[in-house]
């Protein structure tokens, strides 16, 4: 069974592979400009100032110093919980998405959306911000689905989906990224958190192992 399991994780990781490759040969050679346009085209007309307000405090969230106060204060929630040994999955995943996006930003080079109302420096393929946000609250989902019981649990779990979603579309929103950029994110993503997921499944079944042992032979 565990066999077959890793094996479905390997096919999905493939496709999404394959949809990022795809993916970026359109934005390479333009193929995707117009689909983006038209995309942001939709999303502005609904442009107010208290949606505005409110998209603003989601995407600076997501912006490097935001992501860093909140892997702090994250690392400070762990320690106090007993479980700072799970916070390296968070720490893990945000740092090598950071880096990958900095990476493929330089590779591919994309200018900015000439739209964009917001002041935004570097290239635009892949969002950083949406890529930050997804590895941060998306980690943070596995972790909270795993092993955390309560009432709250079904709560923190919609907020972290959430947070992902409004993330992503606020930099649609604002300008500074093309749905693909955002897209591209996700992509990458999910394809880090299933690789993520294995590691988890793994080291989480070898604990549960190791308390049986334990209390068989108490």
């Amino acid at each position: 069974m565990k066999k077959n399991g890793i094996k479905k994780e390997y096919y999905l990781i493939a496709i999404l592979l394959i949809l990022f490759i795809f993916l970026t040969i359109l934005v390479v050679f333009g193929k995707i400009d117009l689909i983006d346009e038209m995309f942001f085209n939709k999303i502005i007309k609904i442009k107010k100032g208290y949606i505005t307000n409110f998209l603003y405090v989601i995407t600076y969230l997501a912006s490097e110093i935001a992501i860093i106060v909140l892997l702090f204060v994250t690392a400070l929630l762990f320690l106090r919980k007993k479980a700072f040994s799970d916070f390296k999955y968070v720490i893990a995943n945000v740092c090598f998405g950071a880096v990958l996006m900095e990476v493929l930003k330089l590779i591919i080079k994309r200018v900015r959306p000439s739209w964009k109302w917001i002041v935004q420096s570097g290239f635009s393929y892949p969002s950083g911000h949406t890529i930050s946000a997804f590895l941060l609250y998306g980690t943070l989902f596995l972790l909270v689905y795993k092993k955390v019981n309560g009432k709250f649990k079904n709560f923190l779990l919609i907020g972290f989906c959430l947070m992902i979603i409004l993330t992503g579309f606020s930099r649609i929103y604002f300008g500074a990224h093309y749905l693909s950029d955002v897209l591209a994110s996700i992509i990458l993503g999910f394809i880090i958190l299933i690789i993520s997921n294995q590691f988890m499944n793994m080291e989480f079944n070898n604990d549960k192992n190791k308390n049986r042992k334990t209390i068989q032979t108490k």
